[in-house]
């Protein structure tokens, strides 16, 4: 007998992964330079690597640890966001080790939100969190941002966009993709708009130590004294680029752990065992890891500015965080398409905007994951192809 098996409508509203599905459209040259990928050029600490190496062959790193994760490495992490980012956290209540920044956000949602729910989100987007919403069976409410702005929200934008069914607010600062640091009178508004509102203030802090030119990463976790509406999210993948070892964390109310508790134990039950071994030393090394690259990257994105701005057809905000420019394109066609062809025939990669929700044609730049010698040869490629297809 025939079976009509159908897959999930939860599933049919949320687009493919968007990066996957781009790449696998195009016929990839074997010569292509990436600006496009948010990942960062330098490798994981050895010290990090020996320690989750060491830890895979112990009990400790081949069986499940608890759920929330490790006593030493919660403890290291409340001293780290205490230190650096002035919250105030319970390591055993407050905290909770992830696989990553994404499952600390699905986390989050599952544990607040009810079916139909909205939570408001920043657009441009990161693609991830719109997808995560729906998937929850939420509505993003989507509010733009310009770039002559900076890619700032406006709290009187934010203030209209909340109603009865609202849940949420999510900033992402320093941002992806735009690369926007939000100023501290800013985040401190925004949270308090969320505390008057009895909303949850979901702040994904992944980013935090990329800043340039005097900018200053705040967490709004710190003006929540009592942690009683704000839900932190930190990853390693960036700082300490472990991506691919799946670790982060989340800091939230003490009211929400045993809900949060609930999914990560149907989710994934524990963040990876080695990896919190892997943790344990990065966070004893702090953000002085990453200080030691970040005069490259100042570097690459002075390469990134000054081939932008002297294209024509080109218009973007300079933002001074995360390691990305969001790049807006004087052109009626589409940016999918040119960013097929500046991979097929330009052979460098780029984002189109409408990964990240963006209406208006535009791409994502990445100059994290590249060399200055590499940046230069991209930059080059890039200012060729806009030349020839804007």
């Amino acid at each position: 007998m025939r079976q009509n098996l159908k897959s999930s409508s939860r599933c049919s509203i949320i687009r493919s992964a968007p990066i996957i599905k781009l790449l696998l459209e195009v016929d990839m040259p074997k010569d292509v330079v990436s600006l496009g990928q948010g990942v960062p050029f330098f490798a994981p600490p050895t010290e990090v690597v020996s320690a989750i190496q060491q830890a895979s062959a112990q009990p400790e790193g081949y069986r499940y640890t608890k759920d929330v994760g490790r006593d030493e490495v919660l403890e290291a992490v409340a001293e780290k966001i205490k230190q650096e980012n002035k919250i105030i956290a319970n390591p055993h209540r407050n905290i909770m080790m992830t696989a990553g920044g994404n499952q600390a956000f699905l986390n989050a949602l599952l544990s607040i939100t009810d079916l139909g729910d909205e939570i408001i989100v920043i657009s441009p987007t990161y693609f991830n969190h719109v997808m995560a919403i729906k998937l929850a069976g939420c509505q993003p409410i989507l509010l733009e941002t310009r770039p002559e702005e900076g890619y700032l929200p406006d709290i009187d934008q934010i203030k209209n966009a909340i109603s009865p069914r609202t849940k949420a607010l999510v900033s992402i600062s320093p941002n992806n993709p735009t690369g926007a640091v939000y100023p501290q009178k800013l985040l401190k508004s925004i949270n308090d708009l969320c505390a008057e509102h009895s909303l949850y203030h979901i702040s994904d802090e992944v980013y935090e130590y990329f800043v340039f030119d005097g900018a200053k990463h705040v967490s709004p976790g710190s003006f929540d004294s009592t942690l009683c509406h704000t839900i932190s999210l930190f990853s390693f993948s960036k700082a300490f680029s472990m991506s691919g070892y799946r670790i982060g964390y989340m800091v939230y109310p003490e009211h929400l752990f045993e809900d949060i508790l609930k999914v990560q134990d149907t989710i994934g039950i524990c963040a990876p065992a080695p990896s919190q071994a892997g943790a344990c030393i990065a966070l004893g090394m702090g953000k002085s890891y990453v200080e030691k690259y970040l005069d490259v990257m100042r570097n690459t994105r002075r390469i990134f500015a000054e081939t932008l701005e002297n294209l024509e057809n080109v218009f973007f905000s300079k933002t001074n965080g995360s390691y990305y420019f969001f790049v807006g394109l004087k052109t009626t066609k589409p940016a999918r398409t040119i960013c097929k062809k500046l991979i097929s025939e330009y052979e460098v990669v780029t984002l189109p905007g409408d990964i990240f929700d963006c209406s208006t044609p535009s791409i994502r730049l990445s100059y994290g994951n590249v060399s200055e010698e590499t940046a230069v040869e991209g930059m080059s490629r890039l200012q060729k192809g806009l030349e020839a297809l804007l």
